[in-house]
């Protein structure tokens, strides 16, 4: 061979032992995950399983290989305040009462007052799904006779307070209601006139217990209750209070929130 012949320049393998290297170990860090994804035995068909079978799947378990996730995932938040509670339903209810008032004089004559008209507002709250409390305000004009002759007119403001039963007929929808109240109420009556003018005197504070009995229904898929109850009451009678009693009809409006 003459000296004078070209000389083969030797290639640089060094880059390429590189590129085969990596690949090596990408395919061996991916191979045993898509092994062990054929080697899974049939899922469908576990009564036919031979003991390989068992042994595939269980070394598929411990390799704690995670499912994939597709479609939408939702994150909801774990945990929370497992002490929380749903707050019970409350009401607020409208009424037009119309009521009269007996009273006893110390000789035990009665006189009834003229029937009188006003608004009546109560809110309350559940205490179980058929018993409720109740408490509100309110107001009439009413009048009393004179030891002189005549009337004379009083405004008459009640506070009443109590617990209210919602029992449902058998036979009924679970949307009609007997209404039972019982409780106790505040009564206020004032106007232009002495006590000594009257007989009793209604002027003052007095306290009375309340009763009522009455009937209600809700409207379909609505938070609003109607309803009508006959309402009466009687004073607790003791040396500084009158004897009096009241009747009458309220009917109203409720709504749930």
């Amino acid at each position: 061979m003459s000296n004078n012949e070209p000389k083969v320049k030797k290639q640089d393998l060094t880059p390429m032992i590189k590129s085969v290297i990596f690949l090596f170990f990408l395919a061996a860090a991916v191979w045993p995950a898509d092994l062990r994804a054929q080697n899974l035995p049939d899922l469908k068909s576990q009564a036919g399983w031979k003991e390989k079978d068992k042994q595939d799947f269980l070394k598929f378990l411990k390799s704690d290989k995670q499912a994939p996730v597709t479609g939408q995932v939702k994150s909801v938040p774990g945990g929370g305040d497992r002490n929380w509670t749903p707050r019970k339903a409350r009401y607020l209810t409208l009424a037009l009462a119309g009521e009269s008032i007996l009273t006893v004089d110390n000789a035990g004559k009665r006189a009834t007052a003229p029937l009188a008209f006003g608004p009546e507002l109560l809110a309350g709250g559940h205490l179980f799904s058929w018993i409720r409390y109740y408490g509100g305000l309110k107001y009439n004009r009413t009048t009393q006779a004179r030891l002189a002759g005549g009337h004379a007119r009083l405004e008459h403001y009640e506070i009443p307070a109590g617990i209210e039963l919602a029992l449902i007929p058998l036979g009924t929808p679970q949307t009609r209601y007997v209404l039972l109240r019982a409780g106790v109420s505040a009564h206020y009556f004032t106007g232009p006139v002495k006590k000594t003018a009257l007989n009793p005197s209604l002027l003052g504070w007095h306290e009375a217990w309340n009763v009522a009995l009455g009937y209600e229904w809700q409207f379909a898929d609505s938070r609003w209750r109607a309803n009508i109850l006959a309402e009466g009451c009687r004073s607790f009678v003791h040396k500084n209070s009158p004897e009096f009693y009241q009747a009458g009809l309220t009917a109203g409006l409720a709504y749930t929130f």
